[in-house]
């Protein structure tokens, strides 16, 4: 026989006979040793140990680890027969090798150990789902949907799942349908379902939102994959996650970003952040460092009232705008207070700044921001400001009304009594001028009448200035008193000039003196004649104006006629404009002006409850333009 066999004594266990295929497989220097022992590699004795195992069953199967040829231990599977032989107890053995079993049934129950280990220890929750019947694929949709609420069962899970249903073990859960768990009618089920058959009987990372027995929202992570064999699907395998606890924290970031939007959008001043393209190193000197930041810096977030503030609709439109296109980098001002950021921690508070507008010139703000630093490296400053361009020039104007209203009170306590002087002056020189005959005589009394006159006008100027004439309002359509003063306006214009006038139809009334507008008009245009010394155009406005929202500076809303009055001179320059409103303040040379001129326009203007602002560009004109209120009701200008 090809089976190694043996006989062996029952009582003392020694090796009676062998066969060949014995003899091949154990070998002759085990066997020549005539032991059953010698074969054990357990430690096993005969007498202690498998003599009563063989007396107790008489016939069975061992299996055990024996040594084969040179010391190789082998797993032997042994099958014994306890028999008589003559009147002799003998055991009979059939040995078979076995080894390369034991090792795959060794290695697959270590397998199966780890595999319960991960599974079991697995965060994730992961099942195994079988059908009580397998259901065809080949059938519609909604048909394998109601099939598999029906017929499927749970086979196999570990302790996540149970936690996750309640369930203190395996035991409690498998075996239940999953009907019981998931309710079928509901559309969220039958969905995520429907997407597994569509899929290919596959579905990865399905959020599925579901409410637990004790009523709790939860939300979990699917995956599924069915096991799908000649036609049939027979189960599904499938592991999902609990993200409960992710989603709440996701909604209540994405509620606490929605309210920081919602500040920052609402927020009246400008909120803004500015990032480095490369990283500031801290322990640069300061200049260079202030350098570093007007050269590396650029806009990446702000709200839509720092937008405004330079004069644009929307924050996208200025976002990766370098900071040295919207602070100017050689204001004095300005180095000064990065070099404040810099040295105070990288924090400003309170902090003035000169910056550019895309429509309205240069702004003012009053900044606060604070750096971040990393490792070393100054990477983004946030930061809020808020316009004080208008408070600067409101408190710029208080300034120049204290110093213009002494100006005003002396110059109306003086034209009063220097009125009175001028008209004994003009009287006594046409008494004197009716009573001489000598030609020389009468051009000198002619010159002190036109001097004396001359200083009459400026005189009212100075009235005018000072609020002092007396003013006679009543209602006026402006359309119609233009109309009347252009014959006036043009004998004061050379033949290189052209007066051209725009009305709108329909004027709205306004309260308004006929001499004070004449005034105001008779300066503008001679102001626009001067700027045109090689002639040009004048060009006279009037029309319906509503200011909805302030896009002027001291201009409340409102409805008014707006007089202006263009010319394509010369125009003014920027050192001259703050000035140009001032009493005796005149760019023209010694003895051909006053410079009470625009002066007069203002106060004349402020007595008829206007409002004057200009608009200027160097070598392409000036353009004034005045603000007279809309007379409301409108009543009869008679």
């Amino acid at each position: 026989s090809r089976i190694p066999q043996m006989l062996l004594d029952f009582e003392t266990g020694t090796i009676l006979a062998f066969n060949n295929a014995a003899r091949q497989f154990y070998g002759d220097a085990i066997l020549s040793q005539q032991h059953i022992n010698c074969v054990c590699a357990e430690n096993l004795d005969w007498n202690a140990d498998l003599k009563p195992f063989v007396a107790s069953q008489r016939y069975g199967m061992r299996v055990s680890k024996q040594y084969v040829g040179e010391d190789e231990v082998r797993f032997v599977e042994a099958h014994y027969a306890l028999v008589s032989l003559r009147g002799r107890p003998v055991v009979h053995l059939m040995c078979f090798d076995v080894t390369e079993r034991v090792q795959a049934q060794q290695e697959l129950e270590l397998s199966r150990n780890r595999y319960q280990a991960f599974i079991q220890l697995s965060s994730e929750a992961i099942w195994r789902n079988m059908m009580t019947e397998p259901i065809p694929v080949i059938l519609p949709v909604e048909r394998q949907i109601e099939l598999i609420f029906e017929r499927s069962y749970l086979a196999e899970c570990n302790l996540a799942y149970c936690r996750a249903w309640g369930a203190a073990s395996p035991d409690e859960l498998v075996g239940t349908f999953t009907r019981e768990r998931i309710p079928p009618d509901d559309p969220r089920n039958r969905e995520a379902v429907r997407q597994f058959i569509l899929q290919g009987y596959r579905l990865s990372n399905w959020l599925h939102e579901g409410t637990l027995p004790n009523g709790r929202e939860c939300f979990r992570l699917y995956s599924f994959q069915g096991i799908v064999h000649e036609g049939l699907l027979w189960g599904v395998w499938g592991v999902f996650r609990d993200v409960t606890e992710l989603i709440q924290t996701q909604r209540a970031l994405q509620a606490s970003e929605e309210r920081y939007r919602t500040f920052v959008n609402l927020a009246s001043e400008g909120i803004w952040r500015f990032e480095a393209t490369e990283p500031i190193p801290t322990n640069l000197p300061v200049e260079e460092q202030v350098r570093l930041i007007l050269e590396r810096g650029y806009l990446a977030e702000c709200n839509p009232a720092f937008a405004r503030m330079y004069g644009v609709s929307s924050p996208e439109a200025l976002l990766g705008a370098p900071l040295a296109r919207l602070l100017i980098p050689e204001d004095p001002q300005n180095l000064e207070m990065l070099r404040a950021f810099v040295e105070n921690g990288y924090r400003v508070d309170g902090l003035a700044s000169r910056e550019r507008a895309i429509e309205d010139g240069d702004r003012y703000y009053l900044n606060s921001f604070l750096g971040v630093v990393e490792n070393g490296l100054l990477v983004r400053a946030w930061g809020v400001q808020t316009d004080i361009t208008e408070l600067r020039r409101l408190q710029q104007q208080l300034e120049q009304a204290h110093r213009l209203e002494s100006i005003g009170r002396l110059a109306g306590g003086i034209a009063h009594d220097f009125n009175n002087v001028l008209t004994a002056v003009i009287g006594f020189a046409e008494l004197a001028r009716a009573r001489v005959q000598d030609e020389t005589t009468l051009r000198y009394l002619d010159g002190i009448i036109q001097a004396a006159e001359r200083a009459a006008n400026l005189n009212r100027q100075l009235l005018t200035y000072a609020r002092k004439q007396v003013v006679q309002l009543s209602p006026m359509d402006l359309g119609v008193w233009l109309a009347g003063t252009l014959e006036m306006l043009r004998r004061v214009l050379p033949e290189s000039i052209r007066l051209q006038t725009e009305v709108e139809p329909n004027l709205w009334q306004v309260q308004g003196d006929p001499n004070l507008l004449l005034q105001i008009l008779l300066n503008l245009v001679v102001n626009a004649r001067d700027a045109m010394p090689n002639g040009g155009t004048i060009t006279i406005y009037l029309q319906n104006k509503t200011l909805r929202r302030r896009r002027t500076h001291g201009v409340p809303n409102g409805n008014y006629v707006q007089l202006s009055v263009a010319d394509t001179g010369v125009g003014i320059p920027p050192e001259v404009l703050p000035h140009i409103f001032e009493p005796f303040y005149t760019t023209k040379p010694l003895g051909q002006g006053s410079g009470m001129g625009l002066a007069a326009v203002q106060g004349a203007v402020q007595q008829l409850g206007g409002h004057i602002e200009v608009q200027t560009q160097l070598g392409k004109g000036t353009r004034f333009h005045i603000y007279f209120p809309r007379l409301t009701p409108a009543r009869d200008a008679r």
